[in-house]
Formats: C-alpha cells, structure tokens, sequence
C-alpha cells in the first residue's frame, strides 16, 4: 500500500533533478517557465507528504484503539475463566458433602434446629412448629421429585411456615400444616386432616421405593387410615399424628417417628446410585436431626431462601412468622 503511496513522491524529485540539469541550457524564459513548474512539484510534494502523515497518524490512532480492545477482552475471557474454576470447585465440594447423620434420641424431632411437636414442660411456640412443618413438606417435596413421584389424592406446597397440601380431588380444598393454636385449635380439625394426609404422602413415597427395593424397610410402620405411627421395633406402641383427643407427648412422639422415616428414605436415596441425589437434589436444609445428637451442615440454598419467603441478602420481606421461627432456631443455636 505505502510502495504505492512513494511513486509521485519519487517521480517529482526525478523531475526536478532533470528541470535542473537543463536549466544551464535554456534561454532564460524557459528557465522561468521550468522553475514554477519545479515550484509548482514542490508543492505537490508537501501536499502528498502531509496526506501520507495523515493516514500514519489515522493507522496509529486506530492500532491502539484496537489494542485496548484486545487487552479488554483478554481480561473479560479472564475473569469468565477464574469464575468458572471457582464455580467448578463449588461444585465439586458440593458433591462431595455428606448431608445428614441419621439419629435416634430425645423426645423431639427437629429440622433446621426447629422442633417438631411440643410438650407441656417444654410449651414449643407454633411459629417455629409451623417453620418445622414446612421444612418437613420441602423435604419430602424434594424426594418425591427427584424420584419423579406424583402423588395420588394430594399435592405438597412447600410454602415456608405455612405450607400446605392440596386436595387433587378439591382443587379449592386446601390441609393448611401450620396452626396458631388457640380455641379455635381445638375445634377445626383441617391441621389434622392436613398431618394425616402428609402422612399418606409419606407412605405413597415408602410404596414407589420399595418397587425397586423390596429390601427396604421403615422403621416405623405407618398406619394411614388411622392416622397413627407404630413403634414395632421397641414398645410396640402405636401414636396419633392427630393433635385432637390426643396427648402432647403422643402427638410429639408421632411426628419424631414419622421424621424418622423421612431420614431413612434420604439415606436410601442418598446411598442409591441411580438417583445420585448429592448432586441433584435440592437439599434447602442445614440440618435434620433427633434432638440431642449430631447433624450434618450444609449451605441454605437460595431456593429455600425463597421459599421461606426470604430475598437474598435480608430478612426484611419475611412474614413476622418466619422471622420469629429463625429468631427460634437462632437462639436454640447459641443456647448449644
């Protein structure tokens, strides 16, 4: 392109040195007539010299307007680089973590550091009840899914502290698994139709393992129709899940074995190689455990977060209910 660029440049200086050589041999009026030709070069020469640096200065100017691209692209193609290692290492201490400890001890079940039923020497607030129930729904909620078990009769809503379940008969009748309690505690029997009817999910999900799996085993038997959970393996006794005609220290023990059972179906899954749910399964729970032995930790997921009804980052779009079952389980926390 520069060659190109050089050849008027060449040719008028070749020009100027023959005017000169044969100004000595012309009359004088040539000579003029020559001389403002060579004047006439010389400008043209100037001109094409400032054009020439013109177009190196453009050249320049776009060179380094394109290299400042390039060094900020190679430091996006960077810093997406270092996001995916890090992202990749989450990832694989993700699959690498041991979820739960199964345990069996004290006279709750707990979830999340919240407690599962209550006594009357220890008056559990419904708040954190509530909170207790509607990790329990999200928990069996999250097995039956990664299973791809649809189950008959009820629909699960994980809905934080005031999870329910859905008639699939009665779309509009919906078993609320959360109660303030009160006189009005005594009277509506929704929240037990609701917990016997968890307990039917619970046992739809015991019927789809043990089709692949006869060896499995519960180790309390569950008793739908009557609502209530045997304990074959030790006293032989049978509890209610039903709070009404019932004992706070029945209904607590119920829902402990009935918790139980849950754990022992997230370590069938969890030992279960074709389901491979370390990686897969949603676990939004820090910890599920039988007060008074050990649990396992693991990162609150945002998708509990939210539906715990928590944004990202803060606490203040909680319902005053949630927040007062974290401020529960926090203080049970720094009281351990």
């Amino acid at each position: 392109m520069y060659g190109r660029r050089f050849d008027p440049l060449t040719k008028c200086r070749s020009v100027s040195r023959q005017c000169l050589e044969l100004l000595s041999n012309l009359p004088v009026e040539e000579e003029e007539t020559l001389l403002a030709e060579l004047q006439q070069l010389k400008n043209e020469e100037e001109t094409l010299v400032q054009e020439l640096e013109a177009v190196e200065e453009q050249r320049a100017a776009e060179y380094s307007e394109f290299k400042r691209q390039q060094l900020e692209l190679d430091d996006e193609l960077k810093s997406v680089d270092n996001q995916m290692r890090y992202c990749q290492i989450q990832l694989d201490r993700l699959k690498k973590t041991n979820v739960f400890n199964a345990t069996h001890s004290g006279q709750f079940g707990t979830i999340n550091n919240f407690r599962l039923g209550r006594l009357p020497s220890v008056p559990v607030e419904w708040n954190e009840i509530n909170a207790a129930w509607g990790q329990t729904v999200l928990l069996l909620h999250a097995l039956a899914n990664k299973m791809g078990l649809r189950f008959q009769r009820y629909r699960l809503v994980p809905y934080g502290n005031h999870s329910y379940l859905e008639s699939l008969s009665d779309k509009t009748k919906e078993l609320p698994l959360y109660c303030s309690g009160g006189l009005r505690f005594f009277w509506d029997n929704k929240f037990d139709h609701a917990m016997v009817a968890f307990l039917d999910c619970v046992q739809q999900f015991k019927e789809e393992v043990e089709k692949g799996d006869t060896g499995f085993c519960l180790p309390y038997r569950m008793d739908v129709e009557k609502g209530k959970i045997e304990d074959t393996g030790g006293s032989g006794g049978s509890y209610s899940i039903k709070t009404q005609f019932n004992s706070e220290e029945q209904w607590t023990k119920a829902l402990k074995f009935m918790l139980t059972n849950l754990k022992w179906g997230l370590a069938w899954l969890s030992r279960n190689s074709q389901h491979s749910p370390r990686v897969n399964l949603p676990l939004q729970f820090k910890q599920l455990e039988v007060e008074g032995l050990g649990s396992s930790d693991v990162m609150l997921l945002p998708s509990a977060l939210r539906m715990l009804g928590i944004r990202k980052g803060s606490l203040a779009n909680c319902s005053t209910s949630t927040r007062s079952s974290l401020w529960y389980a926090k203080q049970r926390r720094i009281k351990a």
